[in-house]
């Protein structure tokens, strides 16, 4: 018990520190994690973990997954819901074809063990996908289908994986067995998730205790997945379809404001921790493994991943476009393409391979060396990517905004920084005036920039003052708290107004 605080305590120390690192350098939290892992684990500065299959899949999983569920819009999901659904189902089929048809051409693999290998390897991993769009600003619907796709095909890849594994045991791959058996899983996945969402929902109208209603959708997201399971469907999906649910309808439409926040600020910290330990624990584990040895083994699985993705996403866009009112543009589509990152799930699953399958020990290299290379280059060149390609407007127009900002925060400290000086006598009056003058000027024409880009991006502008008002709204909310605890106002009175800056922050009125 005291060497599993301990290294608890590690994980947790080393995780903070990544991420006041990663957010200076502005790399994604999830490529640092595994890189700071992967050279202090090799130093010897933190200690050899191993990365439990059966916990990242049982635990680790539904938590992440439920976390993403409850914070996904079910109205953008639902008016993208073709694209994510094809991309998740017929595009992860073909897919895994592709990719284990390159594997078994070359690298010489069996047809059952390349698609199986071919399996994992086209997963997308839900948490690093959403762990680079928080650090980024890009448009909404893009974000979804993305965001929808990577929630999605987990739960159809682990039945796949589920068929190949078996067919990989007995040597034997009926298609139509298994196209039965995928529709049954999916299914009982979406009904079992469905119901527990809608039980937990109106459980949740019923309570007024943000704690209980916590216990509810921890118990909520850890049932849903154990429950399906058991049934023999998928708990994958049963989990996003009742993270869905209680996000859209049983959360935003039963609680009270102070009960969401709380609620928001739970799962966001659970979330956190859970991605943190995760990567953290890949890192540690790619370590340990001879990856050198597999290096061209790797180069050529990391490229048929590539193959399957693109033979996978342009002509299914291009499908598409023919019969939609509001294409998906060729430079999203490079982003869907190149923005397909493995993580813990691909490394889970080569983990639970038997071990006496022949070959186990290349497959779980392979699955290793294919996630290090996605998360390092795909995810540290995702980025630039949406700079070149001119996806990320907003971003940039907020570092206008930023940046004007910046300029007027210091020309202010400058000025009363002069302002000491003249007052202590330090400096003349004319020499305080003619440096005062200046900074005025760096004043005045920030503010005039910041108006006209007020003026032209109205839209941008809303969203900056909002934010400005929420601020202020918690800064409201910690004077308050801090007049009750030194009895300067009732707990009546500020109960009262807490609750209605908790209702601003919830839901903002346009005036408030």
């Amino acid at each position: 018990m005291h060497e599993g605080l301990i290294h608890l305590l590690q994980l947790l120390g080393t995780a903070t520190a990544v991420a006041v690192v990663a957010r200076r350098l502005r790399m994604p939290y999830t490529t640092a994690l595994v890189l700071a892992a992967l050279a202090m684990g090799s130093m010897h500065l933190l200690p050899a973990m191993k990365l439990d299959a059966e916990v990242v899949i049982r635990v680790f999983l539904p938590i992440l997954l439920f976390e993403a569920a409850i914070n996904t819009d079910a109205t953008h999901l639902r008016e993208n819901l073709t694209p994510v659904t094809l991309l998740a189902t017929v595009g992860m089929a073909f897919m895994i074809a592709v990719t284990g048809a390159v594997l078994h051409l070359a690298l010489g693999l069996s047809w059952s063990v390349a698609l199986l290998l071919g399996c994992m390897l086209s997963i997308t991993d839900t948490v690093a996908v959403l762990a680079v769009f928080k650090d980024m600003t890009v448009p909404t619907r893009l974000a979804t289908i993305m965001e929808g796709e990577s929630l999605l095909n987990d739960g159809t890849a682990l039945v796949a994986f589920r068929v190949l594994q078996t067919a990989v045991a007995t040597g034997v791959l009926a298609p139509v067995h298994a196209g039965l058996e995928m529709v049954w899983v999916v299914a009982g996945g979406l009904a079992v998730g469905g119901v527990l969402g809608m039980i937990v929902s109106l459980a949740l109208a019923q309570t007024r205790d943000h704690l209980t209603e916590i216990m509810l959708t921890t118990l909520l997201a850890l049932g849903a997945f154990f429950l399906a399971e058991r049934l023999g469907v998928s708990g994958v999906i049963a989990v996003v379809i009742a993270g869905l649910v209680v996000g859209n309808y049983g959360w935003r439409r039963a609680l009270a404001p102070s009960s969401q926040i709380a609620l928001g600020s739970f799962w966001e910290y659970a979330g956190f921790g859970v991605n943190s330990a995760v990567f953290l624990l890949v890192g540690l584990n790619l370590n340990h493994l001879g990856l050198l040895t597999y290096v061209p083994a790797i180069a050529i699985a990391f490229l048929a991943v590539q193959i399957g993705r693109a033979s996978t996403v342009y002509p299914l866009f291009l499908f598409l476009n023919r019969r939609n009112q509001e294409p998906v543009p060729l430079r999203w589509q490079h982003l869907i393409f190149w923005g397909n990152l493995k993580g813990s799930l691909t490394m889970a699953l080569a983990l639970s391979l038997p071990d006496d399958m022949p070959g186990r020990d290349a497959m779980v290299a392979i699955a290793f060396g294919v996630v290090l290379l996605s998360l390092v280059v795909q995810g540290l060149s995702l980025g630039p990517l949406v700079r070149w390609l001119g996806i990320a407007e907003r971003s940039n127009l907020r570092r206008l905004f930023e940046r004007e900002q910046v300029r007027i925060v210091a020309a202010r400290a400058a000025q009363q920084e002069l302002s000491a000086l003249h007052e202590a006598g330090i400096l003349s009056k004319s020499t305080y005036e003619r440096l005062r003058a200046r900074y005025q000027v760096t004043i005045a024409n920030s503010e005039r920039e910041l108006r006209r880009l007020g003026t032209d991006f109205q839209a941008h502008w809303d969203v900056v003052l909002e934010e400005t008002r929420q601020r202020l709204r918690l800064v409201e909310k910690g004077a308050v708290r801090n007049a009750l605890r030194r009895g300067l106002v009732s707990p009546e009175a500020a109960s009262e107004y807490l609750a209605e800056l908790d209702m601003l922050l919830v839901e903002p009125g346009p005036e408030a």
